[in-house]
């Protein structure tokens, strides 16, 4: 398996590539399919490595750290059931009925991924001796914006006037 920041690169990436396909107005089904099994892959690894991190780090944490790495694992558990929702309601057929409406719900699936991989990144992608607390805001942990984040921004894709 490969580390978490390779993993969050590598899904990174694939997120830039769905969005720069949701911002077409025609759907491009072959791209589209690629793109969601790769992003699926690529995101049950960093799932499930996130799982053995937060135990492990859990484990050897005390207070509020550990707190904070119980509360990581349980949003990776509630982004795990968001995402197996979002592809059980979009099959091809249905996405193919409703291009616009799986834009929007693509773009909205996609920030919370990213929301939750800065999160990640604040908390797992540190050296094993630094404090979790002091690379992140831990008001601003589960729900709020965390420093630097900007949660809405488009990462550099053209404007999507078939999503209004």
């Amino acid at each position: 398996m490969a580390d978490l920041p390779t993993l969050h690169r590598d899904l990174l990436a694939a997120l830039d590539e769905i969005e720069m396909l949701v911002s077409q107005p025609e759907l491009d089904p072959l791209r589209l399919s690629r793109v969601r099994l790769y992003i699926s892959k690529v995101n049950g690894e960093r799932r499930n490595k996130v799982d053995a991190l937060c135990d492990e780090r859990e484990r050897r944490a005390t207070g509020a750290v550990a707190e904070q790495f119980a509360a990581l694992r349980q949003s990776n558990i509630e982004n795990r059931i968001e995402y197996t929702m979002h592809v059980g309601a979009w099959s091809p057929q249905k996405l193919t009925q409703d291009w616009p409406g799986y834009c929007r719900a693509s773009l909205a699936l996609s920030r919370s991924i990213r929301h939750q991989i800065v999160i990640e990144q604040a908390l797992l992608c540190t050296s094993a001796d630094s404090d979790p607390l002091a690379l992140s805001d831990p008001r601003g942990y589960m729900g709020r914006q965390l420093p630097n984040q900007d949660i809405g921004a488009p990462h550099g894709h053209p404007p999507r006037p078939h999503l209004r």
